[in-house]
């Protein structure tokens, strides 16, 4: 019998903190690098063909090869602006998780918590190897769930002192401050983007923007910087002459060549861009990761496959632990009669023969 686990947002985040979750992440960027786990490049569905300024859909697909239970995860994204007219979030989606040896169905999980819990996971994995051992003071531009994620997220990575948000809305950007008032950390409000990252060690860029919404003059030494909301090769959050000067990270080079608007579009521009380096390779000891106190490193998020397959695989297991989520029956086991092509019999054969298996098991 199949049985199907339904795993809601709730217990999403009950079941992947965000510690776990950047331990997940670092196993998920090895694994693949050394090539223990598989993905095919994410497929994106433009629906009204205008280059996703009405919506798009993404669909990404990964694997487990190896341990004791290989399995295989589809993620269905979708990122439609319009949502906010039903007060849903603009990123919302479902992961269908399957055994890879079976082919057996297995959990479908709320993507929309996944992504946000896992996308700020990587980028405290990036801040904690990338950004100044002392850097203290945090920029968050953004209100949306990347932003609650990221505050959630890298809070575990320093001891900030000082915490600044904006966002497009003087009430979004207080309600922002308002949510993360249980997360302890010495948080502010900033009337503009420039007031926000003044001074600022890390700074995260989580919003929806094309275009850039950083200052192109910003005093960047010794910074990081999270790029985290352009999600294409037509948006960017960082201006050219910022990312002129600077080194640059991501999960896989391959990803970002296709889609990372915030290193394509300076290049298109005719500003030279400095290969980027993958987090995995930092993570190994291949790379230093940062060479010097006043060089600005960024990071450039676009989300992997195999990130999904890693925290699934991790909240499945748990919530099967635990006993969490609601089973739905898909189906049952195959009669002989049921089988393709077959003719159902007619219900008094199918009383009788339950009679005749009835006899024989007396």
């Amino acid at each position: 019998m199949t049985d199907l686990r339904i795993i809601d947002e709730r217990t999403v985040r009950a079941l992947l903190p965000p510690q776990d979750a950047a331990d997940a992440m670092v196993r998920a960027l090895t694994g693949f690098d050394a090539g223990e786990l598989y993905q095919h490049p994410r497929v994106v569905v433009d629906p009204a063909g205008d280059g996703g300024a009405s919506g798009l859909a993404l669909l990404m697909p990964a694997a487990t090869t190896g341990g004791d239970r290989p399995l295989l995860g589809v993620k269905l994204l979708s990122l439609f602006p319009r949502a906010r007219e039903r007060e849903l979030p603009r990123i919302q989606g479902l992961v269908l998780l399957m055994d890879a040896v079976h082919g057996e169905p297995l959990a479908l999980l709320d993507a929309t918590a996944l992504t946000e819990i896992r996308t700020a996971a990587v980028s405290a994995v990036a801040t904690e190897h990338l950004a100044r051992p002392d850097a203290r003071t945090l920029a968050v531009l953004g209100t949306g769930v990347q932003a609650r994620g990221h505050l959630a997220a890298l809070a575990q990575v320093r001891n900030w002192t000082s915490v600044r948000v904006h966002g497009r809305t003087e009430e979004g950007t207080r309600a922002l401050a308002e949510w993360a008032s249980h997360l302890g950390l010495p948080l502010e409000t900033a009337a503009t983007a420039a007031e926000a990252v003044e001074g600022a060690d890390v700074i995260c860029t989580v919003t929806s923007a094309s275009e850039p919404v950083l200052p192109a003059g910003l005093p960047t030494s010794g910074v990081h910087i999270n790029g985290v909301g352009a999600y294409g090769p037509e948006c960017r959050e960082l201006p050219s002459e910022l990312v002129a000067r600077a080194s640059h990270f991501v999960e896989n080079r391959e990803a970002a060549a296709r889609e990372a608007g915030n290193l394509l579009i300076p290049r298109r521009e005719g500003f030279r861009v400095a290969e980027p380096v993958e987090l995995a390779e930092v993570l190994t000891g291949r790379h230093p990761g940062r060479t010097g106190e006043e060089e600005l490193t960024v990071f450039t998020s676009l989300g992997l496959p195999v990130e999904d397959v890693v925290a699934c695989e991790l909240i499945h297991r748990r919530s099967v632990d635990q006993d969490l989520g609601h089973l739905v029956r898909l189906s049952s086991p195959e009669r002989p009669d049921e089988r393709p092509g077959s003719a159902a019999p007619a219900p008094a054969a199918r009383r009788a023969a339950s009679t005749t298996d009835r006899e024989a098991e007396r």
